[in-house]
């Protein structure tokens, strides 16, 4: 039986989901299929890869620990070969690009699904959540936070792909303002993926979901029809929180992470609050350089496996590549994705939307350590896809 050329690409978004790195073996079979595709993903590449070089170089002439540089370079190049190859498949084919889009939605509504039938599991047999979510990290080693609900059966379960959903949510709000037909399915997915969004107790996600989703309905469904969903909107979420058994969840959700009186909120932000004036203060030291890939502050460190890694990536980075190396990256990302911007729009560049991905994927980091990795990827090809990910004309073909 024949293999499709295309089941590397599913398999590729399946395996990206799960953290492993057989992604890789699936990259390089659909590529060595395509022969097309190797072009355009080296030329896309090869950039990064010289600038990690030379960033890798330097921080081994800073003597940081062999071990740590490499593993931040790994993330780094991890996050451009997602981006680089999801977009080269869309180059090569129109059919790729909506495979893409339909494997991603796929995946993310199925990771929302997990989490319901782990929420109705603990339910039903009583055992707490926080203890599933610990056997599942240590049973699958897949990255899962644990924060419990005061007073209810929740907790928070949010996986590093998780940050990549809220700006894919900005698609699927396109989706269901275009579709006409089975327009259920899309509005499943849509609250599947609101579910997750609200099972991960993030603030900085929550805030970005309510972002993109605006934003969609705000450029793509005209004012008229942007003020009846938003009417629409608030009138069924006000009747959701206040008439059903709903409303008393979400609202200690709410409070779990911006309540006065929770303790978990007062010492995460202290400690964030510590850790970026440590990261700061490392920063003055060496500004323009910055002290090489690796290097990690030994009184600051937030895990002794990756004492590279901090809750605030964005300033972080300063502090490993300083302004000169920060830069350089940044406009290495910011080059791709707006040269695939004025490619796919026939030499039109559209700014607006794509430079508040870039500023949210940025603000993202500056809160959660997930700025590069597989999810940093996915948010890179979905802001260079900005204006072609999800087409009108889509609507009849999704």
């Amino acid at each position: 039986m024949k293999i499709k050329k295309t089941l590397f690409i599913k398999i590729f978004i399946y395996l990206m989901a799960l953290r492993s790195p057989l992604i890789l073996v699936s990259m390089f079979c659909y590529m060595i299929s395509t022969r097309d595709l190797i072009k355009k993903f080296v030329i896309n590449a090869l950039p990064f890869c010289l600038f990690l070089v030379a960033a890798i170089l330097y921080s081994l002439g800073n003597l940081n620990a062999v071990d740590n540089v490499l593993g931040e370079s790994r993330d780094i190049l991890l996050s451009v070969f997602v981006a680089v190859f999801l977009l080269s498949c869309c180059d090569v084919s129109d059919d790729n690009r909506k495979l893409i889009y339909k494997t991603l939605k796929a995946t993310f509504v199925f990771i929302a699904i997990v989490k319901v039938l782990i929420l109705i599991f603990s339910v039903v047999t009583g055992v707490p959540m926080p203890l599933i979510i610990s056997w599942i990290r240590d049973s699958w080693n897949i990255q899962m936070m644990s924060l419990g609900v005061e007073g209810t059966f929740l907790a928070r379960l949010q996986i590093p792909l998780d940050s990549a959903v809220p700006f894919f949510l900005y698609f699927v709000t396109k989706e269901l303002i275009f579709t006409t037909e089975k327009k259920y399915r899309v509005i499943t997915a849509f609250v599947f993926l609101l579910i997750s969004m609200l099972l991960t107790l993030s603030r900085a996600f929550w805030a970005e979901t309510i972002l993109f989703v605006g934003l969609a309905i705000l450029f793509e469904a005209g004012i008229i029809r942007a003020f009846r969903i938003a009417l629409v909107s608030v009138i069924t979420t006000t009747l959701l929180l206040l008439l059903t058994p709903l409303g008393s969840l979400i609202f200690k959700l709410i409070d779990t992470r911006f309540g006065k009186t929770s303790m978990a909120n007062s010492a995460s932000d202290l400690e964030r609050v510590w850790q970026n004036q440590m990261l700061y203060n490392s920063f003055i030291d060496s500004p323009v350089f910055g002290h090489g890939l690796g290097y990690f502050i030994p009184n600051a460190m937030r895990s002794i496996t990756t004492p590279y890694l901090y809750e605030s990536q964005s300033l972080s980075m300063l502090m490993t590549l300083g302004v000169l190396g920060t830069l350089v990256l940044f406009l290495l990302y910011v080059f791709l994705c707006f040269k695939t911007i004025y490619n796919d729009n026939n030499g039109r560049l559209k700014i607006i939307v794509p430079a508040i991905f870039l500023v949210m994927w940025v603000f993202s980091g500056s809160v959660n350590p997930l700025l590069f990795g597989a999810s940093g990827g996915v948010i890179i090809f979905l802001t260079a896809k900005t204006s072609s990910l999800y087409k009108r004309d889509d609507a009849q073909d999704l």
